[in-house]
């Protein structure tokens, strides 16, 4: 029997855990039986990629900024992204109004309305389907023992930059078997100073959103 050491047992774990993230997204419910998400994992270098992208999103979105900073912190150690992403458009012909017109079939000529965060109008089913999805990946990758957290910016960035392709909404889960869970010590990143500012400048009216979707 070879032996293997610890560094490439984890290593070994976590992309077959990715993998069994994926099959717990594809598994998950999803409306009429309906599945058409793209599911990608990406490595160090994308992660890297994404990171530099979303941190030059400073001034239009301090969130992607904070989040791109501490990713470079976070590849560090052994980690993974598991992106998710679907097309806006309504297979369902449910014509429930919800995305703001009468009929599926209104949804779906519509113009697109290009944003930061997404690609839109789109399907609230197809948002829910893919809500659960990434829900049900993140369950995945819990019960196997990874430090885990669902992020839309680095979803958002992948996105702008092309890594998962022909998708209109998106989200990711990223996770890592590092010393210590590093997902719930973000704020390290930012002074009191600035995060005071940020926060006076960008919640009082919840118009522009701290997320930075709607611009000044």
């Amino acid at each position: 029997m070879a032996i293997i050491e610890k560094e490439q047992l984890i290593q070994n774990g976590l992309e077959r855990a990715l993998e069994l993230m994926t099959v717990a997204a594809h598994n998950s419910y999803r409306f009429k039986g309906r599945n058409n998400l793209k599911i990608i994992s990406v490595g160090v270098e994308e992660m890297e990629q994404i990171a530099e992208f979303c941190f030059s999103l400073g001034d239009m979105s301090p969130l992607a900024a904070r989040d791109g900073r501490f990713v470079m912190e976070l590849i560090k150690e052994p980690c993974g992204l598991l992106l998710v992403g679907d097309t806006r458009f309504s297979e369902f012909g449910y014509n429930c109004g919800a995305c703001g017109y009468r009929t599926c079939a209104e949804l779906n000529k519509a113009e697109e309305v290009e944003a930061l965060t997404a690609i839109g109008p789109s399907c609230q089913f197809k948002n829910i389907n893919l809500n659960i999805a990434v829900n049900a990946a993140a369950a995945a990758a819990w019960r196997m023992g990874l430090h885990c957290r669902v992020f839309s910016t680095l979803a958002f960035g992948a996105m702008s930059m092309g890594v998962i392709p022909d998708v209109h909404i998106v989200s990711s889960v990223s996770v890592s078997v590092a010393k210590q869970d590093p997902y719930f010590d973000r704020h390290k990143y930012w002074t009191a100073e600035h995060w005071d500012e940020t926060f006076e400048k960008e919640f009082p009216t919840f118009t522009r959103g701290f997320i930075g979707a709607i611009e000044d």
